[in-house]
């Protein structure tokens, strides 16, 4: 689809490098930048400067960002036939491979159909056990005043979670051996994202860096394939997602390869716990600040589940519960920006900005959910924001942590119903007190991390009466 551009909106954008672009100033402070560029308008755009043009061979190449919920509407659903994901760095191609989150077309929607159930429906609901003994267990090792580094404990329990999912067993030893990796990978990622010569430089380069990821990363694959061999040579009846996708076959029906298996369980498994984690670690963190939320969360809870563990059958009633997890997700979406669209013919937004071939385009759910026009005070925790009336109030689009349109995130479902299980399990029990005053600020890597551990100290309430405030 290619529309007339329209000649009155002109684009502008904050002062940039001539020879570098926005860059030097994105990579110095993401988020920041990427508020500030609300007083520009709805597209923003960000040229990439003088070097950038040099080694991708364009006349002036920029990056277009879109600030309004219909222009994004736009490129993720109504056209987004026009819009194909921009190349990834190298050391992103190599973790995820030709999984679902970078395949595209034909191929793409058929991996979608073939695990999109095994996320949704009767399959989340079957997860609900497993995931509250989970929490439980990993809950039941806190002593009272024990201080714990929360990010590293919401970690343990989805990891544990998402593994037993796909492979029908528990990680054991191997926890860290996979954190470590996504760690690596992260910050390797990033690097390359923000510099065009880390993007460029080979991986055969002794740098630290490279040395960590590659050592990192060969071990979590290792693991991955020793445990699709395994089961191969000795077939099981567990209905997990390994189980799955060696049971699955391409168009022509042939079996899938140890490759793609590879891919497709790397990639469930790092978009299927590290951002959950990211996110609840960030639930606490604001709870521990807003008693009055703590409280009515907790009365919530106390009607709902009177000290026992939540059940599939109460995930509908957890509402307060649902809005604050949402509220968290607005403040601090684990996928903060979206990966990069590039415009395959002309194209004019809803905004009347013109955007030519080849123009690549952000989204960013950082930027749209902090963005005052849709959200006012908008640095605000308020959990009343997702209300069902305030819901309606506002437009499509203007929120987005799991993305839009066909690549919409396939793991929503089962990321938001693993959230209200483990808040609840936890919040029935125990409460968190920060246990210092460092200022925490998020990491904008792959995912949105803290930039510091979060340290939370243990208070048990259990006998706690959460309607008339006494134990």
């Amino acid at each position: 689809m290619s529309t007339r551009a329209n000649p009155s909106v002109m684009l502008s954008g904050p002062p940039v490098s001539r020879w570098l672009g926005f860059s030097p100033e994105f990579k110095t402070d993401s988020l920041g930048y990427l508020l500030r560029c609300h007083k520009y308008g709805d597209v923003v755009k960000l040229p990439m400067g003088i070097l950038a043009a040099w080694l991708l061979r364009e006349h002036d190449p920029a990056i277009y960002l879109l600030n309004n919920p219909a222009d994004v509407r736009h490129v993720l659903v109504v056209n987004q036939d026009n819009y194909t994901k921009a190349p990834v760095p190298p050391v992103e191609a190599r973790v995820f491979g030709r999984g679902v989150l970078h395949t595209e077309g034909t191929l793409h929607h058929r991996q979608r159909q073939l695990v999109l159930p095994h996320f949704h429906g009767d399959h989340v609901s079957s997860y609900t056990d497993l995931i509250t003994e989970v929490t439980a267990g990993v809950t039941a090792s806190w002593h009272d005043s024990a201080t714990i580094d929360i990010g590293h404990a919401m970690t343990q329990i989805t990891l544990s979670v998402i593994w037993r999912v796909l492979f029908g067993q528990d990680i054991g030893a191997d926890a860290r051996t996979v954190t470590q990796a996504i760690t690596t990978g992260q910050h390797l990622i990033k690097l390359q994202y923000d510099s065009v010569f880390a993007r460029l430089m080979p991986l055969w380069i002794p740098t630290r860096l490279h040395r960590e990821f590659s050592g990192d990363h060969s071990r979590l694959e290792s693991i991955i394939r020793c445990l699709i061999r395994a089961r191969r040579s000795t077939p099981a009846q567990n209905l997990d997602v390994l189980s799955l996708l060696l049971t699955s076959t391409d168009p022509t029906g042939k079996p899938l390869s140890e490759d793609e298996i590879r891919d497709e369980l790397i990639t469930f498994l790092l978009a299927g716990h590290e951002t959950t984690a990211n996110a609840l670690t960030w639930v606490w963190f604001l709870l521990a600040q807003f008693p009055a939320v703590r409280a009515r969360l907790e009365q919530e809870l106390h009607v709902l589940l009177d000290g026992r563990l939540p059940t599939n059958a109460d995930v509908p009633h957890l509402r307060y519960t649902k809005m604050i997890w949402k509220e968290t997700l607005r403040l601090y979406p684990s996928a903060w920006l979206l990966h990069t669209r590039m415009s395959r013919v002309d194209d004019t937004l809803p905004s009347g900005a013109h955007l030519p071939s080849g123009a690549r385009v952000f989204i960013s759910p950082w930027s749209l959910h902090r963005n005052p026009q849709w959200f006012p005070d908008a640095d605000r925790f308020d959990p009343e924001r997702f209300s069902p009336k305030a819901i309606v109030s506002r437009p499509a689009f203007s929120y987005l942590p799991f993305g839009g349109g066909g690549r919409r995130c396939l793991g929503e479902s089962f990321a938001e119903s693993e959230a209200l299980l483990i808040i609840a399990t936890v919040a029935s029990k125990i409460r968190f007190r920060l246990a210092d005053e460092q200022p925490v600020l998020p990491d904008p890597l792959m995912t949105l991390r803290p930039q510091i551990p979060i340290l939370m100290t243990v208070l048990r309430v259990e006998g706690y009466n959460y309607l008339s405030g006494k134990a």
